[in-house]
């Protein structure tokens, strides 16, 4: 373990957790646990929200989520993540969970990969009406170009949430394709876990999500106009 980041240790209990996926092992190897994830994530965690509030000058508020997964609705009854999953946003802001973000930077460390995103999953009501405002405005030119930049440098986009525009909007709009979206994100995956471990690992991750900053300062003043 770093003060900053991930060992190599950290994706072999990963990929142990993986293999034994069970209640009794993961008890057995707590210790392990607490030693190897859960202490380096919350320096590694701490590190990465100072340098996205240098980067963004602004306060970051950050979480990690649960290494227990939710059993109600899913057909895998595994009870545990072998994964390590951050979110980082502007300290003052509401974050929602899945239902509604301000917006903000997600991690997620896999075994074989690093996958990071810029945006809001799905915005609170107040952001979703600012944002098909903003389209009918006359926005939808400036978002294409900070996606099209995006999609040029490696990032994809988050698919449309609805089949069709939301009521109310006009359907012959040349953006309607963007109003389908009720939150907007750029997502990009990584092959070399390294960039996760060492003392640069956070230094290195908030440079990954430096080109989305466009995004993240529009989405920004949108969730200020709502």
């Amino acid at each position: 373990m770093t003060a900053q980041g991930f060992s190599s240790e950290t994706f072999q209990f990963l990929q142990n957790l993986k293999a034994n996926n069970s209640k009794d092992w993961f008890d057995a190897n707590k210790g392990d646990y607490q030693r190897l994830v859960k202490k380096p994530s919350d320096a590694f965690r701490a590190s990465l929200a100072e340098d996205l509030a240098r980067l963004t000058d602004h306060g970051m508020a950050s979480k990690q989520f649960r290494i227990n997964r939710d059993l109600r609705f899913s057909k895998d009854k595994t009870p545990y993540n072998a994964h390590i999953r951050m979110a980082f946003w502007p300290k003052g802001a509401a974050f929602e969970g899945k239902d509604a973000q301000p917006p903000s930077f997600f991690l997620s460390i896999e075994l074989e990969h690093i996958r990071f995103g810029t945006g809001c999953m799905a915005f609170s009501k107040p952001d979703l009406g600012s944002y098909l405002q903003a389209l009918e405005a006359g926005a939808g030119d400036e978002i294409e170009t900070l996606l099209t930049t995006l999609e040029n440098e490696g990032f994809e986009r988050s698919k449309p949430d609805l089949a069709n525009v939301p009521r109310g909007f006009p359907k012959d709009h040349p953006h309607a394709d963007l109003a389908r979206h009720k939150g907007l994100a750029v997502w990009k995956s990584r092959e070399d876990t390294a960039i996760a471990t060492g003392p640069s690992a956070a230094g290195s991750l908030a440079a990954a999500f430096e080109p989305t900053l466009p995004l993240w300062n529009w989405l920004l003043g949108l969730s200020k106009s709502g």
